[in-house]
């Protein structure tokens, strides 16, 4: 970041990095200087913020961060409304968004936690998936 800081794109996922570690209030800042070095910067850039709202219980402004998000063809955009939308109580949206996703990824309730897993703290998977349990999504238990 040092060395190119108009790359926004380096930016964001460093950012991103930092705040999937733990370290929410930095790696949002991060990922919003990067947004601020381009107004059109891609979706993804939204998956922070998001996520710390989520983690904050704030749901009202996670979903306004994963309507943001805006990736059709990626199924985590449509987890992210899902869950989103199952923690607020919002069920036929809820649902609309797991038929989406669950056309893109037919294995998703037996690959969640595990692929959750891969980016995320124990505690915010678990969130997520209650979320995503909520929204109607029945997910398999013994994944590791």
């Amino acid at each position: 970041m040092a060395l190119n800081p108009m790359d926004g794109s380096t930016t964001a996922f460093m950012g991103i990095l930092l705040a999937y570690a733990g370290d929410w209030e930095r790696g949002c800042a991060i990922v919003e200087r990067a947004s601020q070095l381009n107004p059109n910067h891609p979706g993804w850039y939204h998956f922070a913020p998001f996520l710390n709202a989520y983690q904050k219980g704030d749901y009202t402004t996670a979903l306004q961060f994963a309507v943001k998000i805006d990736m059709p063809g990626y199924h985590l955009s449509l987890a992210a409304r899902a869950a989103a939308l199952g923690q607020l109580g919002e069920f036929e949206p809820a649902k609309n968004q797991l038929t989406q996703l669950l056309a893109l990824r037919p294995d998703f309730a037996s690959s969640v936690r595990g692929e959750l897993n891969k980016w995320y703290l124990p505690d915010l998977v678990e969130q997520w998936i209650d979320g995503l349990r909520k929204a109607g999504l029945e997910i398999l238990e013994n994944q590791k």
